[in-house]
């Protein structure tokens, strides 16, 4: 086997081992460089030479992400009048080559469906392209024995859930259990959710909580024998039901809590966990980037910063000032998506919004899509 298995990177149980007549191992780069850095940005031209990124040539995401705004507390207002504000934002140049993204995170689903497809009609008539929400390989809450959506009865989540190699559950990751990429139901639920997201005219996709998907376990299919196996697997599938010559139109594909590797499945990748809007979040955003910097441009199109709260999370208290232009500077230097994360029905989040995201020296230097070099 290639590659390790433990706590540090969430596996309970040992690394799978390949098998077969003719085995390979993972291709190495050996180097010798003056720093750190230089080292490090050879190492991501190597790999994109062996294998590319994800193709994205549409420029910059520039918009919102309703996670940090709202939270659990998304409905229709928000995401109906963000995409209002935004819309005078984007007149005044906050956008890239025309392009502003309004996505829903998380708790979509508090909407109905006629709701959500009035969100994306107006999201369209001003302008703006929809994203939406999902986590492929994670499920959540405790009923097991419910019917996986898409499956027409034919299988539970139970059925679907990963299990080591005795047949017990794996161990719950962040409240949520995985589930085996490598399941037959688990296809038929990803063909269920992306042909809606699709037929309901969303644009964008942010595809969460991926480790689960790469955990080391028993998965039904019999040829795949290691975690990364596992990830490949359903990844490869969720890339091909996307593809823009399929599908009829580009559609940018954002992974968050991910493998870094393998990294041929996103156009764009969050560089750490989440990120608001005090200066601790700030710091911890950027202490990720001083070593992922290098991702950019190289195996993924684009680092994601996390959505960039000027004024307040919901979570947290408001921000000063020079808080909110820092969380900001800090998104401008990381390669990078610009998507905000305030609730702009608050005064002040506009306001901060107004003064900075309409300065087209700002935008511009987003726009170019180059992280800094630490």
């Amino acid at each position: 086997y290639g590659g390790a298995a433990g706590e540090l990177i969430r596996d309970s149980i040992p690394h799978g081992a390949i098998a077969g007549a003719m085995l390979e191992s993972p291709v190495i780069l050996l180097g010798s460089f003056g720093s750190y850095r230089g080292g490090l940005e050879a190492f991501g031209h190597a790999n994109a030479a062996f294998a590319p990124a994800l193709p994205w040539e549409h420029g910059v995401p520039f918009g919102w992400n309703s996670w940090s705004a709202v939270g659990g507390k998304l409905d229709y207002d928000v995401y109906s009048k963000t995409s209002d504000f935004l819309r005078k934002l984007q007149d005044n140049g906050f956008n890239k080559e025309g392009t502003v993204y309004v996505n829903f995170d998380s708790f979509w689903n508090n909407l109905t469906p006629e709701q959500l497809e009035a969100a994306v009609r107006q999201v369209k008539d001003n302008g703006q392209k929809a994203g939406i929400y999902w986590t492929p390989f994670a499920f959540w809450g405790t009923g097991f024995e419910r019917e996986v959506e898409g499956t027409e009865g034919r299988f539970t989540y139970n059925d679907m859930l990963l299990r080591d190699r005795e047949g017990n559950l794996l161990p719950s990751l962040d409240g949520g259990l995985a589930i085996d990429p490598t399941h037959p139901g688990n296809r038929l639920r990803t063909d269920y959710h992306l042909k809606r997201f699709v037929e309901w005219g969303f644009d964008y996709v942010k595809l969460d909580f991926l480790g689960h998907g790469a955990l080391e376990g028993s998965h039904h299919n019999p040829d795949i024998r290691t975690g990364i196996q596992a990830y490949n697997f359903g990844m490869d599938y969720i890339v091909r039901s996307l593809d823009p010559q399929k599908i009829g139109r580009p559609f940018h594909i954002n992974l968050s809590i991910a493998p870094i590797f393998p990294h041929i499945y996103g156009h764009s990748r969050r560089i750490s966990c989440d990120a608001f809007g005090t200066l601790a979040d700030t710091e911890y955003m950027l202490n990720s980037l001083t070593y992922g910097w290098w991702m950019n441009g190289t195996i993924y199109r684009y680092n994601d910063p996390d959505h960039t709260v000027l004024y307040q999370s919901f979570n947290q208290e408001p921000t000063s000032y020079h808080e909110g232009r820092s969380r900001l500077n800090a998104s401008v230097i990381a390669g990078t998506l610009m998507m905000m994360g305030d609730d702009f029905r608050k005064e002040e989040a506009c306001l901060r919004a107004e003064e900075w995201l309409e300065n087209q020296d700002i935008v511009a230097l987003a726009g170019l899509g180059e992280t800094f070099l630490p």
